[in-house]
């Protein structure tokens, strides 16, 4: 397994071995492939027949940084290289992914991969993704394209005739620089995410926050779309949520896992504001009671539908939002396993990956069961 060693990721996949009576995974962390690559065709062909797993690099702000100087310098980019970043600060995020990009491209192609490398890639930047989804027959949100500031923006809304967006950071994660904006026929204007504007010394930061802020002038939401854009930023129309049916209220969307192309653990992540992650103090909806047969397989449907895309890819978790039999995907996410206590038929995320077999339709080499990665 290549990852961050102390990550919740890799500990509770080695915990999942443990339960099965199996060997813990060796890991390789992405940090020391930053300096000695060989190592990884060395793992590699030590533990021939083994599946590899490819691990998030959240979780490790050294790396984090390390891996921002990396695509600096991949992307030949002039000026000193990038100041290092405060805790939680929404930066560089261009930089990152051409660093981690690079890094997955040095990384030997003969392996039984448990999602490829190139898959890793493709699904970390959402609008590529995205744009693969579309190519593919699946409805995702439509596009406005890619932004590079607030007035770019406002134009791209005037031309659409689209008064509601998501502008989302084209390589975030977990819900980081997403901005749902909404503008009425007066003018005035909204934008709610969990991002918080910080000025001192003369500059404007934007960090991450577990609170979620709404935005109502129009020099803050200025300010924070052309820092968002400045490392890279799409708008998409905004789908309406449906509504959750249960006494709390709110409304809700799904997250959906697939194993080896079939959709298994699955949840309704329900919010009273536009923004649905579980871990800005969101909640999990009882999606068995909510939905009825024809829209449970509408859902699943639509996710192993979404997973045919990337078929070397054996565990995807897909965002999704469903009205009856009709469905958006509005993302797919190659670290999207990362879900406590859930089960379906019995077992998580981390379960369903340590009693995996081989399939026919994995890359390259022979596979076993997952013990080393």
């Amino acid at each position: 397994m290549f990852g961050p060693r102390a990550s919740r990721r890799v500990q509770g996949l080695q915990q999942a071995l443990r339960e099965r009576g199996l060997p813990a995974a060796e890991v390789v962390d992405y940090q020391n492939l930053l300096s000695a690559p060989e190592r990884a065709a060395e793992a590699i062909g030590g533990h021939r027949g083994a599946m590899v797993k490819l691990e998030s690099p959240g979780e490790a702000p050294a790396l984090h940084a390390a891996l921002i100087e990396r695509g600096w310098h991949r992307l030949g980019a002039p000026g000193p290289a990038p100041q290092p970043l405060e805790h939680g600060e929404l930066a560089y995020q261009h930089y990152w992914y051409a660093g981690f990009a690079d890094l997955l491209r040095s990384l030997p192609a003969e392996a039984a991969y448990l999602n490829p490398p190139d898959d890793i890639a493709c699904m970390s930047d959402k609008l590529a993704c995205q744009q693969r989804l579309i190519a593919a027959g699946i409805e995702v949100p439509p596009l406005l394209g890619p932004i590079d500031g607030y007035e770019d923006l406002r134009e791209r809304l005037r031309d659409t005739g689209c008064d509601q967006a998501f502008v989302k950071a084209r390589y975030g994660s977990s819900g980081a620089g997403v901005l749902a904006y909404r503008r009425n026929r007066a003018g005035r204007e909204i934008a709610y995410g969990s991002t918080e504007l910080v000025e001192s010394g003369g500059q404007v930061r934007v960090f991450n926050s577990l609170r979620p802020r709404r935005y109502t002038a129009a020099r803050d939401i200025a300010r924070l779309v052309d820092l968002l854009a400045a490392q890279g930023a799409y708008a998409e129309r905004w789908i309406p949520k449906p509504r959750a049916p249960d006494a709390l209220g709110g409304h809700y969307d799904l997250r959906v896992v697939a194993l080896d192309g079939q959709a298994r653990q699955r949840v309704a992540r329900v919010s009273r504001r536009p923004l649905t992650n579980l871990h800005l103090g969101n909640r999990r909806g009882a999606l068995e009671a909510w939905l009825d047969a024809d829209s449970m397989q509408a859902l699943e449907t639509a996710s192993e539908r979404a997973a045919g895309v990337f078929p070397r890819s054996r565990m995807i978790g897909f965002d999704l939002i469903l009205r009856g039999r009709r469905s958006w995907l509005l993302e797919a996410n190659s670290f999207g396993d990362l879900l406590p206590n859930l089960l379906w038929q019995g077992r998580g995320t981390y379960d369903d990956q340590a009693a995996l077999t081989p399939s026919p339709h994995i890359t390259t080499g022979p596979q076993r069961v997952l013990a080393h990665a």
